[in-house]
């Protein structure tokens, strides 16, 4: 197979150098007198044409151009462009053929009384020029004068001339599908510019569903599908296409907990184990009307099906050029998605990149962005101040919580210093009044500021875009190039990205068609930055609120994260490496990087077989590679504290190094990811209208498709960046260490992981239209996957919809209702299916080197066996509205659904002799049901001003109605996340229902009856818990504001949900061993029990005691801390202003200025302590959470 894709690649490359040499080269097609290919297209498309005879004496016109045209007047066009000819519209298929001068207009009526030459003296002569919005010229185009009848038309180059009498104040143009353009003029006026839109109508008429397989007229798509045009997403200025996407479609819930709103996320390190994403899988995630399948460990997929250009794309979508977006369109119910089949259960997101126009000149396009945020705040995190944090560590110390660690071991465990001080104190070591002074000291001191200072910055971002696109009778082209430079709001953190879109669409032999999508995306990161995990809580080495970067004078100030300070002091007179800590120098060592390469070619060959029936042939090749690297310095804290390690315990003479590692070298941890996917598919494409009556459209194809991605990682120890060499070292050999225990490097070694996934299908999709008012609409798909099912029965299985459409408004019984523009009613059944990538039919065995003790091969299985799964469906029933009113100024669409999900993965407990207690099995059943709605409006229009709105709204819930889980005690340890259980929704949440803190200061809970229980009474009964409500929301959307005053237009984005719970974030942590303590910083740790009578006044548990932290467990999963997830987010303020064409040069077609203000924060929210439901100051994990910061950004777009 590599060998075929090899010489298929070379193949590919050959054939586009062949057809961009030959293209100019195709043959001459037979022509027929220009009178009958009117005859022809007039009885195709039941049209009257006026016209002089003469003008059309001795012209000829291609046949097969009019043959092909998609439309009546791209059929025009293409007979009568050639001839110097136009049409003009007169009414519904009628329209008037008049000649055209290329350098005078051609006058089509004239006002009675006058003639060109009358008055001409006192009138003015105007020269101008009509073009679309990217700058295109647009010949035909009808101008007129407020103070006359006559009509000027424009020529070939969109170019027209005209006299103007003194009291002319106005010109306006018309073309069929735009909005009249209407622009004032004065007796100075010698020139002008102007620029067409395309109308509302036209837009709704035009517009398609693109399922990827096919693009489906919206009027005849009986699915359930939003499109997102490329005019919406270059509203919202961003680098990731995810974020410009937010709040935009009804029924999409795009979680994002990364507060830059940019490609770099917290997470970048790629890894073969994800589905759909390689990167930042804990930064964003979206869902297509909720969850259709469980979580768990080897859950089926969540994430929705990504499609670019036709093809599944495996990538991250902060690889796609956002400004390269022609159209996103969310395929969400089953006659929609099934055409996918089994990886189609969560939905399909279906993005098309732009193209360029047959027959246009060169259109050239340039926009920069350029975004700045606010600095971070930490009073944004509930952090203890450094007075309650000294408390804290003298309860702990006071308490005997914590062993002295002088007591401890000869490396005892780090302490903060003042817990040092404490046992200091008790040890007599150190006076009161030195200790009073110190505490004195340490209690006026606020590390916040310094944090901010030099871990912080303001994020910030630049980005620029440059395309340029074309076409002739024979090709069109849209190259595109793109490079955004962003630094996030941790210093030492950067990330760059350059983009490459190379689409061309070649007339083959003037028959058959070949498009082509070449692009590559280009990241470099760096990773150096150390953000908010200084803080990073519970631990041992948390940076206290009194710990400095910095002291008075400047200097960094050093800290003991692996050992206690106390002994190491001794070590270092014995030839030890520094084993101090400072963040600042940490982030001046590293050297933490990443770069990510990804290729993807598509071709797509359609060839014509007779009339409506064509044939495509379809290859798409996706390809990357990543590498990460981490290389520690010998000034880096890990490189030291390395070395320091494997030195034996040194009680006499001088330390020397077990590893033996050189001096200028150091430690390099590399991690390489490949990834080689690719699509071939057949296609038959049929589209053929019988008559007046009937139209059907249809296809049917096979498709094999296979993924490999692979992993390397490994370390090099004594690694050396000038030369690239390092040191040989021996993994498997127990080194002494400074424990006086021994170690080996086991841990290290290198590692190779490979996956390769094949999948084969067959589908077929159908539509009939009667009278273009009826639609009926089936599909069918049959898919089979290599990693699933032993027996063919199980992983064979078609997936299947029907769909039916009313388009009522055309009924004749409403055809006169003027004001009633759209009225359709949908109707769709069909079936999803989804899989788990995680999920083998054979054991899974991971195979390490030579065990330690016994020199034999050593496995490990991963996870048993699992022939016998099969695949999740989800049977989804669909109702649906459209509707229009006014001319379409009032429009909308509202959806019902309801989803029955069977064979559902989870996990269902066996016998536990088999060497596990649990197998991923088809062993639940689930319902969903809900509501999408979409509405839109122009409520006010003049000619200056318009004001519009639009509304999303989604109502989503589930029930799990069989399970085969059992509710055991491990239940009880985590209620709020717990299984699944049967009679409840997927993201249930249950707590105990807290009963206040007994005079030992531990939680009390009531049980089923009511009566209390303490911690170290077990919960046996889940009666004796609380069902608090869904961790999701069940409403959600947004709304937007527009208002537009001539060349100005204000927006104003704000989305909502309703429905969902969250817990408050607490203490998180206490000490549950003597030997180590962990600092827990968060505010509520002020508040804890201290000694007896404090249970009146707080609900916070104490410290001491065996059961504390199951006492604890029980208060942060209690009723008291369960809060409401509602809330109004403004998410987006912008402003735009079009230059007047008349105001630019004539070499600038089009400019467009901009600002916007997101992230403004929340309107309202339901919880009291004002927290952001989405971002949780969470103090217990690495990533600390801020909310993201208001940004501000500037941009411009310019066409020529």
């Amino acid at each position: 197979m590599k060998h075929f894709t090899q010489s298929l690649s070379r193949a590919v490359v050959l054939l586009l150098v062949g057809v961009s040499i030959s293209v100019c080269a195709f043959a001459q097609q037979s022509r027929v007198p220009l009178a009958d290919a009117l005859d022809q297209i007039a009885k195709k498309y039941k049209a009257k044409f006026a016209y002089e005879h003469g003008i059309v004496q001795g012209k000829t016109a291609n046949r097969s151009e009019a043959s092909n045209a998609k439309n009546l007047e791209e059929a025009l066009k293409a007979v009568l462009y050639p001839n110097n000819l136009l049409f003009l519209y007169v009414s519904e298929r009628n329209y008037t053929i008049v000649t055209r001068d290329t350098k005078t207009d051609v006058t089509v009526t004239i006002e009675r009384g006058v003639t060109p030459a009358d008055d001409r003296a006192n009138e003015t002569f105007i020269t101008g020029k009509v073009v679309d919005e990217s700058g295109g010229p647009m010949p035909g185009a009808t101008i007129k004068t407020n103070s006359s009848n006559q009509t000027y038309i424009t020529n070939s180059n969109g170019d027209f001339s005209m006299f103007v009498t003194p009291n002319t104040t106005e010109v306006s143009v018309f073309y069929i599908g735009y909005e009249p353009s209407f622009q004032k003029i004065n007796p100075n006026t010698k020139n002008l510019r102007m620029v067409l839109k395309p109308s509302s109508n036209q837009l709704e008429e035009v517009s398609v569903v693109s399922t990827g397989y096919q693009k489906i007229s919206k009027e005849r798509a009986t699915g359930s599908a939003t499109v997102v045009t490329a005019k919406e997403i270059e509203k919202v200025p961003v680098p990731n296409l995810l974020y410009r996407l937010e709040t935009m479609v009804p029924g999409v819930k795009i979680t994002l907990n990364s507060g830059d709103n940019s490609f770099v996320y917290g997470n970048t390190m790629s890894s073969i184990n994800g589905g759909t994403r390689t990167r930042g899988t804990s930064d964003y995630n979206m869902s297509i009307r909720g969850r259709s399948s469980l979580p768990g460990p080897q859950s089926a997929e969540s994430f929705p099906l990504i499609v670019i250009d036709g093809a599944i794309s495996e990538n991250d979508i902060s690889t796609i050029n956002p400004d390269d977006v022609e159209s996103v369109t969310f395929l969400k119910d089953a006659a929609a998605a099934s055409i996918w089949g089994v990886r189609a259960g969560n939905g399909v997101m279906v993005i098309n990149t732009k193209r360029g126009k047959n027959n246009q000149v060169p259109a050239i396009n340039f926009s920069m962005n350029a975004a700045v945020s606010n600095h971070p705040n930490l009073k944004d995190l509930p952090l203890m101040n450094a007075a309650q944090t000294i408390a804290f560590e003298q309860e702990i110390v006071n308490k005997n919580l914590i062993t002295a660690p002088s007591n401890a071991t000869p490396l005892g465990q780090p302490v903060a210093a003042v817990t040092d001080l404490t046992f200091k104190l008790r040890a007599g070591t150190i006076t009161q009044s030195d200790y009073n002074a110190a505490i004195a000291r340490y209690s006026t001191m606020d590390n916040r500021a310094q944090v901010e200072d030099y871990l912080l910055q303001r994020s910030n971002n630049q980005v620029y875009n440059f395309s340029i696109s074309g076409g002739n009778n024979y090709s069109n082209y849209f190259y595109s190039a793109s490079y955004a430079n962003e630094k996030p709001y941790a210093v030492g953190n950067s990330g760059k990205r350059l983009t490459v879109t190379l689409n061309n669409t070649f007339k083959l032999f003037k028959v058959a068609t070949l498009s082509t999508n070449v692009k590559g995306a280009f990241l470099n990161y760096k990773n150096n930055g150390m953000a908010l995990n200084a803080l990073y809580a519970p631990s041992a080495t948390t940076f206290m609120p009194y710990d400095q970067l910095v002291d008075d004078n400047g200097n960094r100030v050093s800290y003991s994260r692996r050992y206690y300070s106390g002994w190491l002091n001794t070590l270092y007179p014995k030839g030890f490496l520094n084993w101090g800590y400072n963040a600042l120098d940490e982030i001046e060592n590293a050297d933490n990087t990443q770069k990510d390469n990804n290729y993807s070619v598509n071709l797509n060959l359609s060839v014509p077989i007779f009339k409506g029936l064509t044939a495509n042939a379809y290859y798409a090749n996706e390809f990357g590679f990543s590498n990460a690297r981490r290389y520690y310095n010998e000034q880096s804290f890990f490189y030291r504290d390395f070395v320091n390690g494997y030195t034996p315990n040194p009680t006499t003479g001088t330390a020397v190094n077990s590893i033996g590692l050189s001096k200028g070298a150091g430690i390099l941890n590399t991690q390489n990811t490949t990834s080689n996917n690719y699509t071939v598919r057949g296609q038959l494409n049929y589209d053929n209208t019988f008559g007046t009556d009937h139209q059907v459209t249809a296809i049917a194809g096979s498709e094999i498709r296979e993924t490999n991605a692979g992993q390397s990682t490994g370390t090099l120890y004594g690694y050396n960046m000038g030369t690239g060499g390092s040191r040989p070292v021996d993994f498997f050999t127990p080194y002494a260490t400074v424990t006086g225990f021994s170690s080996s490097l086991g841990g290290s070694y290198p590692t190779l992981q490979n996956k390769k996934r094949r999948f084969l299908s067959y589908y077929s999709n159908a539509a009939y239209t009667y009278k273009s008012k009826y639609t009926l609409s089936g599909s069918v798909r049959y898919d089979d996957y290599n990693n699933f099912g032993l027996d063919r029965s199980f992983r064979a299985t078609p997936l299947y919809s029907f769909g039916a459409k009313w388009d009522a408004h055309k009924e004749s019984f409403l055809k006169n209702i003027s004001w009633i523009s759209n009225l359709s009613l949908r109707a769709t059944y069909g079936v999803n299916g989804n899989i788990s990538t995680q999920l083998f039919p054979f054991t899974w065995i991971s195979v390490s080197p030579a065990d330690l003790i016994t020199g034999l091969p050593n496995a490990s299985i991963i996870a048993p066996a699992n022939p016998e799964l099969r695949w999740e469906k989800t049977y989804v029933r669909n109702l649906a509205l459209d509707f229009g009113f006014l001319n379409n100024r009032i429009s909308g669409s509202v959806d019902v659904y309801h989803k029955d999900g069977k064979d559902l993965y989870y996990n269902f407990p066996i016998n536990g002799t088999y060497g596990v207690t649990t197998l991923t099995r088809n062993s639940t059943t689930m319902t969903g049901k809900g509501v999408d709605l979409a509405l839109s409006g122009v409520l006010y229009t003049t000619k200056d001003w318009e004001v519009s709105s639009r509304i999303n709204y989604a109502y989503n819930t589930n029930n799990v109605n069989d399970t085969r889980f059992i509710v055991t005690s491990g239940f009880y340890a985590n209620p709020a996340y717990g299984s699944v259980l049967a009679g409840y929704p997927s993201d249930k949440m249950f707590v105990y229902r807290n009963a206040g803190l007994d005079a030992a200061g531990l939680t009390l809970v009531y049980d089923e009856k009511g009566n209390k229980v303490s911690a170290n009474q077990n919960v046996t009964n889940i009666a004796a818990l609380k069902y608090a409500g869904r961790s999701a929301p069940s409403h959600f959307g947004s709304f937007v504001q527009s208002v537009r005053y001539k060349d100005f237009t204000f927006t104003a984005i704000a989305s909502y949900q309703f429905g969902s719970v969250f817990l408050k974030p607490t203490a998180s942590s206490y000490s549950s061993s003597r030997l180590g303590v962990r600092y827990d910083l968060h505010e509520d740790v002020a508040k804890r029990w201290q000694k007896a009578g404090d249970e009146a006044t707080t609900n916070v548990p104490g410290m001491a005691g065996t059961f504390a932290p199951t006492s604890l467990l029980r208060y942060q999963q209690s009723d008291i801390n369960v809060l409401k997830g509602d809330y109004v987010r403004l998410r987006e303020l912008s402003l735009s202003y079009r230059i007047p064409t008349q105001k630019i040069t004539d070499k600038i077609k089009g400019a467009t200025f901009g600002f916007n203000v997101r992230n403004l924060g929340l309107i309202w929210t339901a919880n009291k302590e004002g927290l952001d439901p989405d971002v949780l100051p969470n103090l217990s994990s690495n990533t600390l959470g801020l909310p993201a910061t208001v940004s501000y950004n500037f941009s411009l777009n310019l066409n020529f």
